[in-house]
């Protein structure tokens, strides 16, 4: 017997994963943030890669500033190259670094619901 899942529950599964990693990194950015000099906006802060593999534990090393450019919107998603789903998001910006994704569908859905900035 085989069991089908559909593609709008793999797309909730897959955007709870990356949601609870981009809950991880606002605690990071929290953190860098209380010790963080006004001389140091440039300086980098590894940030978890917010894709949906259960066992990614890969940072990206990006200064608050672009963090912050990415969170500004509750459907974006900071993931590493690679670790993209093309099933579930759209890659909106290449760098040679990291890629930034936006949500399609369900997993839209989800991650609006659970951004944790509204």
């Amino acid at each position: 017997m085989s069991i089908t899942v559909s593609v709008d529950s793999r797309a909730k599964r897959v955007a709870q994963n990356e949601t609870l990693f981009r809950e991880v990194n606002e605690r990071v950015e929290e953190v860098a943030s209380g010790f963080a000099d006004r001389d140091e906006e440039d300086r980098t802060i590894g940030f978890v890669c917010e894709c949906g593999r259960r066992d990614c534990t890969d940072s990206i090393e990006i200064t608050r500033a672009r963090y912050e450019s990415v969170r500004s919107n509750p459907l974006r998603f900071l993931v590493l190259p690679g670790h993209e789903d093309k099933s579930v998001e759209r890659v909106v910006e290449r760098t040679e670094r990291f890629l930034v994704v936006v949500k399609l569908g369900e997993g839209a859905r989800v991650a609006a619901e659970q951004d944790p900035r509204s």
